[in-house]
């Protein structure tokens, strides 16, 4: 039985992302326990957040998985996401973006968390 996560490089005590899309989420050296539900768009995101707290992850390929604290989920969607977040279901063309970078968004439900965890996958 493997150790390891399928998408995901054991180096010492960190996981690294190596492909996206992510099939699994984790929380330090441990699964998170949270499974895909659907695939975001911007004003889906504002509505999570009109709702209550959400929990950012960013996944770039080669990283770490990024958690974004709760506390600050309104401020990193202002200033990073809202401006960098392509549609799920188009083409996407990195010259469109701010310093050619995007992300692609997914809400995923994880089992112990009174949170809404919103996954950004890093295209650049």
């Amino acid at each position: 039985m493997k150790n390891c996560l399928d998408n995901v490089l054991m180096i010492a005590d960190l996981q690294i992302v190596t492909r996206l899309p992510l099939e699994q989420l984790w929380r330090e050296n441990k699964s998170a326990g949270a499974s895909r539900l659907r695939s975001l768009t911007d004003d889906e995101i504002t509505a999570l957040l009109r709702n209550g707290v959400v929990e950012f992850v960013v996944a770039d390929v080669g990283k770490k998985l990024q958690w974004i604290a709760p506390a600050d989920c309104y401020k990193f969607w202002k200033a990073e996401i809202k401006v960098h977040l392509a549609s799920a279901d188009s083409r996407i063309q990195l010259d469109k973006f701010p310093d050619a970078y995007c992300y692609t968004a997914s809400e995923w439900s994880e089992v112990e968390s009174v949170s809404r965890i919103v996954l950004l996958e890093r295209h650049h």
